[in-house]
């Protein structure tokens, strides 16, 4: 029922010039496979889709592809200042962000591959959220928000990480 909810709100709010809601969801599915993979080869538990972070990933990636923003991690802060409220259990987070890619999976291997953007996706979180929008031109523009609540406690090893960092998010774009 979760899944549902989830899916219906991401086809709605998703911003589409030229690609269907469900390329873009599918896409961001894929997205999300592909790292849980890595992570959990790597001995990390999977992230958990949230619809508070992907609702601020999809603004940052509409805002890019219209241009509000430049490309990049413009207002990263107020971003997780926003998460925050929203989310008042949340430590800290971390961004990821990438522009003209094709397919889920290069995106995926261009930010396993990149080592910033691996200490993001490898980091202890356990929420994610990513949103995908395209400009005039179709060309894609991706954000993935990381998140660590202590509602859903992220065990690293035996040790439970409840760690609030203040300073010390961490953001990474990447060019395709």
């Amino acid at each position: 029922m979760k899944l549902y909810f989830w899916v219906l709100w991401l086809a709605l709010g998703l911003v589409s010039s030229g690609y269907a809601a469900s390329d873009e969801q599918k896409m961001a599915a894929d997205i999300l496979v592909y790292i849980n993979q890595y992570r959990v080869q790597h001995g990390l538990p999977k992230l958990v889709m949230n619809r508070v972070l992907s609702d601020e990933a999809l603004k940052h990636s509409a805002d890019m592809a219209t241009h509000v923003v430049p490309f990049g991690h413009d207002g990263f802060s107020q971003r997780m200042d926003h998460l925050h409220q929203r989310i008042p259990a949340s430590l800290s987070g971390a961004e990821n962000v990438a522009y003209n890619y094709k397919t889920a999976k290069i995106v995926a291997d261009g930010w396993i591959n990149s080592p910033g953007h691996r200490q993001n996706l490898m980091g202890h979180y356990n929420l994610t959220g990513i949103g995908i929008a395209h400009d005039k031109m179709g060309r894609l523009y991706y954000t993935q928000m990381f998140l660590r609540s202590t509602d859903t406690p992220v065990v690293a090893g035996t040790t439970v990480v409840h760690q609030r960092v203040q300073q010390g998010y961490r953001f990474f774009g990447l060019l395709g």
